[in-house]
């Protein structure tokens, strides 16, 4: 025993050291000199439903950047919504599309394939560009030719007055701690392989060559799980899909590229946190007492070390970590949960019409796939699916 507890103690000392010389070894690409790209060579898509009243602000964030077109994607019947929020801001760059039915991969797909950039940005209708430095900095990692998706520091939407212990939620303490969580590790795993399993889809840039490729789009739109279309998990696709044809990926963790995001305040409407926490709260007592143990033995050190740095950064949400140490506690057995209900996509908080994603994936599944509800303007990547092994 005294074996086996010496190795994982040395274990983890020996990822301490990695994760340090990692951390020291990355560094985000600064701006060049003479860059090849520049903002009137970006088009930015946007899918929404249900958008919130954070658009106009988030758009106004836009425009400022001066990128060559705003592509916004909904479904018919938001889309007098949508009208709505961009009038105070409206200009000759924004278009807006509609699909027939919301599923936000076949958005996506209809903003890019409208695209006149040769750099596309896929942005959420929440992300907030603070500063004009977001644009040039994240352009600069494709002045590497070998280099086809970027993305940067993500962070969250916290308004001063919620910045009170009093006032914050466990909701909003578990989404900053995910986000602080990942601009932590994502530069440690891109300096040591520069690979990651995600750039998170947020904000991200993609050179538009890789994401109006056919066969991309063929295989993004028509990906069937569990006899439904999948909806979610674009970015992961994405990323994966980058990364497969022999693309490399740029963590570009600088301050100037840094976006923020709303976080979700309470489970009533987002459950998908509720869902989680109480999963942890009441799994069962012999998972407690291991985790328990084994965080005793090799983890105090790090779970000390991280919480300590997430307080210094957000103290008034030191009174929430008890909570927060639950949530990721079990995070091995709810990646088995997910993986095993990949199909089901009703904790996300923009959700495809339900229908469409089943008979969607029954015409895929039969190689019927010519009249998936698309006009003939609208239609992405349908007519050469049967043509692809």
């Amino acid at each position: 025993m005294s074996l086996v507890l010496g190795l994982l103690w040395a274990w983890d000392l020996y990822e301490k050291v990695l994760v340090s010389y990692f951390s020291k070894k990355y560094k985000p690409v600064p701006l060049p000199e003479v860059p090849t790209y520049s903002p009137s060579d970006v088009s930015i898509v946007v899918p929404t439903i249900d958008t919130g009243s954070c658009f106009t602000e988030c758009m106004r964030l836009w425009l400022r950047s001066n990128p060559c077109e705003i592509i916004i994607v909904t479904v018919p019947k938001c889309k007098a919504r949508v009208e709505q929020l961009v009038a105070p801001v409206l200009t000759g760059t924004i278009t807006i599309l509609t699909v027939p039915l919301a599923n936000k991969r076949q958005q996506l797909m209809a903003g890019a394939k409208a695209a006149s950039g040769r750099i596309i940005a896929l942005v959420d209708d929440d992300a907030y560009w603070r500063t004009t430095t977001v644009m040039p900095y994240l352009l600069a990692p494709f002045e590497n030719p070998e280099i086809g998706l970027v993305a940067g520091l993500q962070s969250p939407e916290i308004p001063s007055e919620r910045q009170d212990a009093n006032v914050i939620t466990v909701w909003e303490a578990a989404a900053t701690l995910d986000m602080y969580r990942m601009n932590h590790d994502q530069p440690v795993r891109f300096a040591a392989d520069e690979g990651c399993w995600v750039l998170v889809g947020r904000t991200v840039f993609v050179r538009a060559g890789i994401i109006q490729d056919q066969h991309f789009v063929d295989a993004f739109t028509h990906q069937v799980v569990n006899n439904k279309i999948v909806n979610g998990a674009d970015d992961v696709y994405l990323t994966g899909w980058v990364l497969d044809h022999d693309w490399k990926i740029c963590v570009q963790n600088a301050p100037e590229a840094e976006i923020t995001t709303e976080i979700k305040r309470d489970w009533k409407k987002h459950p998908y946190l509720t869902r989680k926490l109480l999963e942890k709260l009441t799994r069962p007592l012999w998972a407690s007492v291991a985790a328990f143990m084994l965080w005793m033995v090799f983890g105090w050190g790090g779970w000390v070390s991280g919480y300590a740095a997430f307080v210094r950064r957000y103290p008034y949400m030191a009174s929430k970590v008890w909570a927060l140490f639950l949530m990721e506690s079990m995070g091995p057995i709810i990646d088995v949960y997910a993986f095993f209900t990949m199909h089901d996509d009703s904790w996300l908080t923009r959700r495809a019409d339900d229908q469409y994603v089943m008979d969607a994936a029954k015409k895929v599944l039969q190689g019927d796939v010519s009249e998936l509800g698309w006009t003939a303007t609208q239609r992405v990547g349908i007519e050469s699916w049967q043509s692809k092994p």
